[in-house]
């Protein structure tokens, strides 16, 4: 359809103003334009887009050209299936008209026909279509798309499924209709094994889900199968290999299948001779990584393991391979050799060099006296040397190496004597740099991009960086077929050279428009705002690059493409904005149970005590983003959790069995430079309930947050934060309650609170390197409408490194620093603002806000009451250390050691109260996130305190 409105087009031109008296064309060329006008689907529009493009103006002499332009213009724009070119003579002007017939952008996917067929899902369907061509796919493509529905149905079986397209207009939409007739559904009819499984042929058969007069469904079938080998691969079977054959009948209504199985040999891996690290045998051999046991993997492993060692000083290490099959079971076996070991006797001797003294390079020579000496050591010494020998200016300078060995009394040790000797050559310094043929930059611009300098050492390599830059500012410029040539010319004895860059600049090239075409719901003007090129502008490569990575990073769309168009002109060029919008809507949901030790008051008393629990918990979340056409989005969670009773509540569900039910629904409000700033804005809406060990408590919160990334490291936010805060179920003794003002049960929260973040973490959900550190302060007061008043800050560092020569151990450190002061004359904050440790990402010897100070009898300065429920306090000190160790395929183990505690008032902090909990963890990277096991051991333990704390929960603990 998009070719037909092309060459209505071109006919068009050729047929230009054949309505005025069938006048000749040159009768209407050079005449003067009196009116433009742009109809579109019969009216008159004057839209700023199109009108932009129209290189046919009104008081202009009317030229063909023009008009051609102008179509191809209009054209490029994907909007129009036809653009018509039509004139008339008014009062002896040329009046214009350009009839436009639109592309009806498809609105709407509807499907028809026997949708209620075993296995036809219109839903997966649509999801099939809109994953490749997005919520509006282009009618030209219909034919593609009638394609991929009939894959879709030959994979549920239905192989020879008859697609209808159609499209229903509807105004300036278009429904695309998609009528399925899915026709008889194949099904399995004899199915044969060749070969003997490693199970009963009944569950071989079960297991790939082959059964007589079931659906043959051919997807499900590959995958099935390749579930079966892998597994059979993890358990060393790495040769085993299942081939279906399939042969249709009756009309491709019954498939028979025939399964060749070949299980293979058991492989086992054996290395004999000198000793290998068990920790580096997976890497050197990945056998179970790429599940196989080819010639070529196993000749890479035996290079890996002969460079392992000489990398250690045995030069003469070998470990050849062999297989040997016996019993149904191959044995690949690795005889290692490392022999002696070759070690430096002394410094490397380093002769004939005047010119540069040893001090220059000797800081970055590998081989050192008494080190284990390898050849790539050796190898690069002579490039280091000879580097920095081309660095300044000895072109011609070698290195040449002497290695000389001599046994001693130890046979397992040959120490070795090197000596480097230099041959350096003539040292070339230039003598000028000139450059030809730029009219565009002057020599001072060029000089400035370039590196080589009148007196300076000529290195050949800084030329062709130099002659690069050069090109590259050009490029900058708009001069797209600028080319740059280096000559160098040598003096008669080597010493001195002149170099000059010759430039054929070619024509500058300039952005003559900038089409924007694809976007439905998003506003031309958010796309504008992300683009670095204008009209008018050069034509800038780099920044066309960043325009495209700057619309990719808004997260609107599912494909960016910016590509240019030529036309007429041969010094402009426009640029093509296409963008193909993602979906604007997203649901997720989510369910499971959470199963934890919470303290909780003991049945006919006020002691705290744990209780295993049990709890199910749901989510739900929407997100729309995309909003009103520009770069902000919207978001709306829930969750919930229900908790078995415990004494001392008096608020339940209502629900026999369970308690107090815990809940988090919000709504965020997301806008991306906020203001027209670099900064990013957000409001927050949340209700919630909370479970805590010593109260409940119930929140409402409204907030405001700006934040702005200054680099790719450092970042800062501000917020300002209104809430409102019940608490209940209060599990403090009678003494402590009374210490508690009545205006902290229930209170008004205004604050302010600012934060400044450094990060140059690898990942942040599971760093192997890197640092982190965060500052925060938070300000609440009567003067800001707040019912109490406090001051609060919270330092955090964290520290991740992965040890060298180690199977990727990760050492990972946390500190955090809680200080808070209230306003009033006690000093006192409300309970649930006060800091509280113990738990899976604190202290995790301790259940959940059981760490604290206690005393026996009890003392003013303690935060854990008499009944050992935690009353929170002003101070929080924690340190957390781990050696995150893989074991093996997702599985790490994690030793870790916690430290901390908490104090009633800042002055109170001191380290000697710090309570440590050594503990072991288990991680597992699981589809769905890291899993992560951990238990703490309390050391010194208190009466009353259990020994240990355990957690379950996904992500890292820090």
């Amino acid at each position: 359809m998009r070719v037909l409105g092309r060459v209505a087009g071109a006919i068009a031109l050729c047929a230009l103003f054949g309505r005025a008296a069938h006048a000749d064309v040159a009768d209407y060329v050079g005449r003067t334009i009196g009116s433009v006008r742009l109809v579109l689907d019969g009216r008159e529009t004057t839209e700023q887009v199109l009108m932009h493009v129209v290189q046919t103006a009104a008081g202009q002499p009317l030229s063909i050209a023009q008009v051609r332009e102008t179509v191809t213009h209009l054209f490029s724009l994907g909007r129009f299936e036809d653009v018509r070119a039509d004139a008339v003579l008014e009062n002896g002007r040329v009046a214009l008209r350009y009839d436009l017939v639109p592309i009806h952008p498809v609105a709407r996917l509807q499907f028809l026909g026997r949708l209620d067929a075993p296995g036809v899902d219109a839903g997966a369907l649509r999801r099939t279509i809109t994953d490749r061509y997005g919520v509006s796919p282009p009618l030209g493509r219909v034919t593609d798309m009638r394609l991929l529905i009939e894959d879709a149905l030959r994979a549920r079986g239905y192989l020879h499924a008859v697609i209808t397209p159609r499209a229903d207009a509807l105004g300036d939409r278009t429904t695309l209709v998609f009528t399925i007739e899915p026709g008889d559904r194949t099904r399995l009819g004899a199915i044969t094994v060749v070969g003997r499984p490693t199970v009963p042929e009944a569950e071989f058969l079960n297991r790939l889900g082959l059964k007589p007069g079931e659906p043959y469904e051919h997807d499900a079938l590959d995958a099935r199968i390749e579930k079966y080998v892998a597994e059979r691969r993890s358990r060393g079977f790495y040769e085993d290999k299942v081939v279906p054959d399939v042969r249709f009948a009756d009309d491709d209504r019954v498939a028979n299948i025939t399964v060749t199985v070949s299980p293979g040999p058991h492989v086992r891996v054996v290395f004999t001779g000198d000793p290998l690290p068990s920790d580096r045998r997976a890497e050197f051999l990945p056998v179970e990584r790429e599940g196989s046991v080819d010639e070529d993997l196993l000749e890479d492993a035996q290079n890996r393991i002969e460079e392992y060692f000489r990398a250690l000083g045995y030069r003469n290490a070998t470990a050849p391979h062999r297989r040997e099959e016996t019993d149904g079971e191959l044995a690949i076996t690795f005889d290692v050799t490392r022999g002696p070991q070759y070690r430096l006797s002394a410094p490397p001797a380093i002769s004939g060099n005047p010119s540069i003294p040893l001090a220059d390079f000797e800081p970055g020579l590998q081989l050192r006296e008494g080190a284990p000496f390898s050849d790539a050591r050796l190898q690069a010494d002579v490039s280091l040397i000879a580097g920095v020998y081309h660095g300044r200016g000895f072109a011609r300078a070698a290195v040449q190496p002497n290695v000389t060995t001599a046994p001693t009394s130890d046979p397992n040790v040959v120490l070795v004597t090197v000596s480097l000797t230099v041959t350096e050559g003539v040292r070339t310094v230039v003598d000028r740099v000139t450059f030809s043929g730029n009219a565009a930059m002057d020599e001072t611009t060029l000089r400035s991009r370039t590196a080589l300098r009148a007196g300076e050492p000529y290195v050949p390599a800084q030329q062709d960086v130099d002659r690069d830059a050069i090109h590259l500012a050009y490029l900058d410029l708009g001069y797209e077929n600028a080319s740059v040539e280096a000559a160098s010319t040598f003096s008669a004895d080597g010493t001195r050279v002149s170099v000059v860059f010759t430039i054929r600049e070619g024509p500058q090239i300039f952005v003559d428009h900038v089409l924007i075409v694809g976007n439905v719901r998003t506003s031309t003007a958010t796309i504008e705002h992300e683009l670095q090129v204008q009209a008018g502008d050069r034509f800038n490569l780099a920044l066309i690059t960043e325009s495209r990575r700057r619309l990719t990073t808004l997260g609107l769309f599912r494909r960016v493409d910016i590509r240019e168009l030529q036309h007429g002109e041969e010094t402009t060029r426009d640029l093509l904005v296409t963008v193909e919008e993602a979906p604007p809507t997203t649901i997720g949901f989510g369910g499971g149970v959470e199963f934890r030790s919470r303290v909780v008051q003991a049945p006919n008393s006020t002691t705290a005590v744990d209780q295993l629990e049990l709890a199910p918990r749901a989510s739900f979340q929407i997100s729309r983003r995309n909003l009103f056409g520009k770069n902000r989005s919207a978001d709306f969670f829930s969750s919930v959790s229900v908790h078995p009773e415990d004494t001392g509540q008096t608020s339940g569900t209502g629900i026999a069995g369970f308690g107090l039910a815990e809940y988090r629904l919000g709504g965020v409000l997301h806008e991306p430079r906020v203001f027209d700033t670099a900064a990013d804005g957000s409001v927050n809406v949340i209700f919630e309930q909370q479970i805590r060990s010593s109260f409940n408590f119930a929140r409402r919160s409204l907030s405001a947050d700006i934040a702005r990334r200054f680099s790719r490291t450092i970042s800062a936010t501000a917020s300002y934060q209104l809430q409102r805060t019940r608490l209940f179920d209060l599990k403090l003794s009678p003494e402590d309650q009374l210490l508690i003002p009545r205006l902290f049960t229930q209170f008004r929260l205004s604050s302010f609170s600012g934060s400044g973040i450094y990060d140059t973490r690898d990942d942040p959900v599971d760093p192997h390197s890197g640092e982190s550190g965060t500052i925060s302060a938070q300000l609440a007061g009567e003067h800001i409408w707040s019912e109490v008043g406090f001051v609060k800050s919270i330092v955090t560092g964290q520290l991740f490194r992965t040890i060298p020569h180690t199977n990727r151990i990760v050492f990972a450190a946390n500190v955090r620093l809680g200080m808070a002061e209230g306003f009033s004359n006690d000093g006192q904050l409300p309970p649930s603002e006060r800091f509280f440790a113990g738990g899976d990402t604190t202290v995790r010897g301790f259940t959940l806000d059981q760490l604290g100070v206690r005393h026996t009898p009890l003392q003013p300065g303690d935060t854990i009451d008499q009944d050992g429920f935690s009353v929170g306090g002003n101070g929080l000190v924690i340190f957390n250390v781990e050696l995150r160790t893989p074991v093996f395929g997702g599985v790490s183990v994690v030793p870790f050691l916690d430290v901390g505690n908490v104090f009633a008032r800042v002055t109170d902090i001191d380290l000697t109260e710090l309570r440590s909990t050594p503990g072991l963890g288990l991680r597992y990277k699981s589809p769905f996130g890291p899993l992560r096991f951990d238990v703490g051991f309390k050391v010194n333990r208190q009466t009353g305190e259990p020994l240990s704390a355990w957690f379950i929960s996904f992500g890292q603990a820090f």
